[in-house]
C-alpha cells in the first residue's frame, strides 16, 4: 500500500506542477521559455479538450506563445487526484479541475496517462477533459 501512497502522491505533485506552470503561463507571468511547459509531455502527447477537439503535442506547442498572457486573473486549481490504472511503464489516473476568472468558473473531470521515465518522472501522454455541470 505504501507504494500505492507513493505513486498516487507523484501523481499528484505532477499534476499541480503543470498547473502552476499553465497557470503562470495563461496568466502572463514569470518565464516565456515554452521549455518550461512542453518538459511536462512526452513526445506523442495528444490531448482532447473539453469541447471535443484533438490537440497533439506538435498544435499545442505551436499555440502555446500565443497563449501566453491570454487569460490574466486565472486560477487553477486541482482536486480529487485518483489512481485508476497502473501498469507497466504507466499510469492512468484522474482529478477534477476548477478554473476562475472573474466572475467566471469552469469545472472539467480530466483523465490523464503517464508514462512513468527509468528516473520516476512522469510525462504526460494522453489527456482527456470533461466539462462538468
Amino acid at each position: 500500500m505504501a507504494d500505492t501512497d507513493t505513486l498516487l502522491k507523484t501523481v499528484e505533485n505532477e499534476v499541480i506542477a503543470l498547473h502552476v506552470v499553465l497557470q503562470a503561463w495563461f496568466r502572463g507571468e514569470g518565464t516565456d521559455d515554452t521549455g518550461s511547459v512542453l518538459k511536462h509531455f512526452s513526445k506523442n502527447y495528444t490531448m482532447i479538450g473539453a469541447a471535443g477537439r484533438v490537440l497533439p503535442l506538435e498544435a499545442f506547442a505551436k499555440a502555446l506563445p500565443t497563449l501566453r498572457g491570454s487569460r490574466p486573473g486565472l486560477v487553477m486549481t486541482i482536486e480529487n487526484v485518483m489512481l485508476r490504472h497502473v501498469f507497466p511503464g504507466g499510469v492512468l489516473a484522474t482529478y477534477r479541475e476548477i478554473q476562475t476568472q472573474g466572475e467566471t468558473r469552469t469545472e472539467r473531470w480530466s483523465s490523464v496517462t503517464f508514462q512513468r521515465e527509468p528516473t520516476g518522472t512522469l510525462l504526460w501522454t494522453f489527456l482527456h477533459e470533461t466539462f462538468c455541470d
